[in-house]
């Protein structure tokens, strides 16, 4: 992909040789329908790329999309893909413009929300009884108060004598299913195991990439705002599952469609951020192609390649394909 002058109506030619070459590789991560993080520019130094960014937005080259832990941007002036369009639906009945909005979700990136994940640890529970923590009497559980990590983005941890439970919650900033995801993930994970370890100072924590993942929602929200009724379908899949699509209000009051459905891994962090990473190769390549995707037909990596051969039957998830109402 080449990236000129003339490809942004925003000047970059008279822009410092080294901020040239950050905003086009920049627009090229843009342009792949992506907003950038420091993890996208591995060359520079974290405190170099926060000068960048700041350099960047005085000029008012830069556009922050997300803020956090890990915070993301954009070029001005480049769309990702995320431009939102309003409809208003009356009765909001499945007819054609319904089934329009609910393709239009279904061309978005998949993400992920409402993370439960799990690890063995016992001397962590007993360090925490030592602190004076309180024990529910039922489960004999020990609940911690709730860790943000992010903008809308935060962590329950419940201590069990034997196993301690996460809830990343994050259903307003779900992360997306591809490498910078993977990364995000694993940067909120070893954010938890560093504070597990200091607030408790015990070493029986297992490293994040072997805590196991159980149960996540995969979802794809789409762009286009609507007003009228409330729009709820659950659908029935080829593998026993069901498919949740709903309109979901979000933080700055748009109603928008999700699709989602709810994933039970049962495997280890390093794998879940394999396939992530993997399922990101894809989206990146020549042969992307977000609207042979849906969220019922991300079942796992190995079944990913053919999956996507498979979807090129289904287009519009309410008639024929592998749907059934």
């Amino acid at each position: 992909m080449t990236v000129t002058d003339q490809s942004n109506k925003y000047s970059i030619n008279s822009l410092p040789p080294k901020l040239q070459e950050f905003v086009k590789k920049g627009i090229r991560i843009n342009r792949l329908g992506q907003d950038f993080c420091f993890r996208d520019f591995p060359e520079l130094e974290h405190g170099n790329f926060r000068q960048t960014i700041n350099r960047l937005r005085i000029r008012g080259l830069i556009v922050t999309t997300t803020k956090g832990w890990i915070s993301h941007y954009k070029i001005k002036g480049e769309n990702t893909g995320r431009a939102k369009r309003t409809v208003t639906k009356e009765g909001m009945v499945v007819g054609t413009n319904m089934q329009e909005i609910i393709n239009e979700a279904s061309t978005q990136i998949p993400t992920i929300h409402d993370i439960k994940i799990k690890f063995p640890s016992t001397q962590l529970y007993k360090n925490a009884v030592k602190k004076g923590m309180n024990v529910n009497s039922s489960n004999k559980g020990i609940f911690l108060d709730k860790q943000t990590l992010a903008k809308d983005i935060y962590a329950i941890i419940a201590i069990y004598p034997e196993t301690v439970t996460i809830d990343l919650s994050c259903t307003w900033q779900p992360i997306i299913y591809d490498i910078r995801g993977a990364q995000e993930l694993l940067g909120h994970l070893n954010l938890l195991q560093y504070y597990l370890y200091s607030t408790f100072n015990t070493h029986d924590v297992p490293e994040s990439l072997d805590w196991i993942v159980t149960h996540y929602h995969l979802n794809q929200d789409g762009q286009t705002e609507f007003t009228g009724e409330s729009f709820e379908r659950t659908i029935s899949d080829m593998v026993g599952g069901f498919i949740r699509i709903y309109a979901k209000q979000f933080p700055d009051n748009s109603t928008r469609m999700r699709l989602e459905r709810i994933i039970t891994p049962e495997c280890t962090v390093k794998a879940q951020v394999n396939d992530m990473q993997n399922v990101g190769k894809y989206l990146d390549s020549e042969k992307r192609d977000i609207s042979n995707i849906m969220p019922s037909q991300i079942l796992s990596l190995n079944q990913f390649a053919e999956t996507v051969s498979r979807m090129s039957l289904m287009h519009n998830p309410m008639q024929g394909g592998f749907f059934s109402l």
